[in-house]
């Protein structure tokens, strides 16, 4: 009977204890109540001593445990009294896998928590990636709508991304696009023209993927890929116009310059030569009887003037060789050759070139003319080469005729990229590209090989397009 009043003694202090709780969560407090001050674990360790009281309580009152034993020892045959022991033991054991259990939860929320960071790590990166990119990146739909891009695409459309539609502003490239990604992963544009609504001009280098957000879903958006070349197009087409008109400049003052060359030429031609003939006449009708030194002088002035003579046809040669006029241009390169040959005799020099043309514009002859002297004398001056080899070669093309003059030698060379002094490859290239034509310069170990193209027989705009 002690242990009874004992047990309800306690059993009524355990209930005032409740009633104090109780009394204490439904007081308001203006700052913070008991139970909500104390930690989580101090509030699982409260509850369970609570519990184990109210169990020890419980069955002190009632007396469970006198009374189990009593009909334990009336069915001892059962073996009941060793059930303790085995509740001890199930308990023992469950306590323990609980533990490991809890151990395994707690390192699955912890993997959890790593990956879900390493998650929020990845998406701030590519949120950073997507959103402070120079280039524009946007995902629109089927339409063309626009339904996420980033600042940099926001800034290249004019700040107008919001009313922005691609199908309108692509016109029916977009249905092409649209069309090329059923069977393709991605287009790749090179320069694409698109029409911004402020109607300002926007050029872009682009991408296009296709990617399916969900699987289960046949709603297909269309993602995409900008860089604005805009500026640079522009400086690109200012830069072809301005190329074109150096290039019709250079040409007119060719022109001009060659035809100056002709007009010295003859002046010299027709003045100079009478006058110096007209010399050589008078020398030869003095008298010479009894007059030694007279003859002696005049054989002296004669061959002054010979020599005159020969240096103003040279000179007239070079301002405009007569045979380009009279004979074409196949005639003119063979004399220039030879007469090149009978300077520099110990170069071995060969001329490959059909006889036959039929007769060339003047100004394809003029450049292909002056590519051959231009590169005769520089490698009489700089390449002490010991073989030259100078090639004309006419082909037909779909626009034009095209005429290939190629001079190599087997000399010293030099570094075609370098930068140099003179102006004889540079005024050559000039004459080359203002007639709509290439020129290149290979220069290796040894030797050069000097080519050039030009078309002939074209119109005006094929050589500008060219």
């Amino acid at each position: 009977m002690p242990s009874a009043i004992s047990g309800k003694n306690h059993f009524q202090g355990m209930k005032v204890l409740y009633q104090n709780c109780a009394t204490m969560s439904t007081t308001p407090n203006p700052t913070l109540t008991f139970w909500t001050r104390i930690s989580q674990p101090t509030r699982d360790i409260i509850i369970s001593l609570l519990v184990i009281a109210s169990v020890f309580l419980l069955s002190a009152k009632l007396d469970l445990s006198e009374k189990f034993i009593a009909w334990a020892l009336a069915h001892e045959s059962l073996q009941l009294d060793e059930f303790p022991l085995v509740l001890f033991t199930a308990a023992f054991v469950a306590v323990w896998f609980s533990r490991r259990r809890m151990r395994e939860m707690i390192a699955e929320v912890n993997r959890r928590s790593v990956a879900e960071q390493a998650s929020q790590e990845s998406q701030r990166l590519f949120k950073t990636l997507f959103e402070q990119g120079l280039s524009g990146n946007f995902i629109a739909d089927l339409n063309g709508n626009i339904l996420l891009c980033n600042p940099a695409f926001n800034a290249m459309s004019g700040n107008s991304a919001s009313t922005l539609n691609l199908k309108k502003a692509m016109g029916r490239r977009w249905g092409d696009i649209c069309l090329q990604l059923q069977t393709s992963d991605k287009v790749d544009i090179p320069e694409l023209t698109l029409t911004r609504p402020d109607n300002a001009p926007w050029v872009v280098t682009a991408r296009l993927t296709r990617a399916l957000d969900n699987p289960h879903s046949s709603q297909q958006n269309i993602y995409g890929f900008f860089a604005d070349i805009t500026e640079q197009h522009l400086a690109e087409r200012e830069l072809a116009v301005l190329l074109k008109e150096n290039q019709a400049l250079a040409r007119h003052a060719m022109q001009v310059q060659e035809e100056e060359r002709r007009n010295i030429a003859r002046e010299i031609h027709d003045e100079m030569g009478q006058y110096l003939t007209a010399i050589r006449l008078e020398l030869a009708s003095l008298p010479k009887e009894g007059h030694s030194f007279i003859g002696e002088f005049s054989a002296r002035i004669n061959s002054h003037v010979e020599h005159i003579q020969q240096a103003v046809r040279g000179l007239i040669h070079r301002l405009r060789p007569t045979a380009l006029d009279a004979h074409g241009l196949a005639e003119a390169i063979e004399q220039l050759v030879n007469e090149w040959k009978r300077q520099h005799p110990a170069i071995e020099c060969q001329l490959m070139l059909d006889k036959h043309y039929p007769s060339l514009p003047e100004k394809t002859s003029i450049v292909a003319y002056r590519i051959v002297q231009e590169s005769l004398t520089n490698i009489a001056r700089h390449a002490y080469a010991n073989r030259v080899a100078i090639r004309l070669i006419r082909t037909h093309g779909i626009l034009s005729d095209i005429l290939t003059v190629e001079v190599q030698d087997d000399g010293v060379g030099f570094n075609p990229h370098l930068p140099r002094a003179g102006f004889g490859l540079s005024g050559m290239r000039e004459r080359v590209e203002a007639e709509g034509g290439t020129f290149n310069i290979r220069s290796e170990r040894k030797g050069v090989v000097i080519s050039a193209t030009l078309p002939f027989n074209a119109t005006p705009k094929v050589i500008q397009e060219n």
